[in-house]
């Protein structure tokens, strides 16, 4: 049996509310039912990221806190990664494109 309804009204982008409409008719569900799984889905995962960080707090509490040395030393490592990950996305969005070109080639 379904959870009693409460109506909530709501203002977003023209672009998100596009892609809200798009989605119901894909999917052929009403637009409420498309918003309520987003925010379902938007609170459950906003729900586990603040217990993640209690956790953390939890700890660090009990065993310390990093030293800014650590903290920035953590910091740069990150935004290494992120480097190296916008690197592969670009290298691969690149093979991508020629492989695309390629076939396109072979075509005509």
């Amino acid at each position: 049996m379904a959870g009693k309804k409460r109506v909530l009204n709501i203002t977003v982008d023209e672009d998100v509310a596009a892609d809200v409409r798009s989605a119901a008719e894909v999917e052929g569900v009403t637009i409420s039912s498309v918003v309520e799984e987003a925010l379902k889905d938007h609170l459950k995962w906003e729900r586990i990221r603040r217990e993640g960080l209690a956790a953390i707090h939890e700890y660090y509490d009990e065993h310390g806190w990093p030293a800014a040395e650590e903290m920035a030393a953590a910091e740069a490592e990150v935004i290494e990664a992120e480097r190296l990950i916008d690197e592969a996305r670009a290298h691969n969005e690149a093979r991508r494109r020629a492989k695309r070109t390629q076939k396109r080639g072979n075509v005509a």
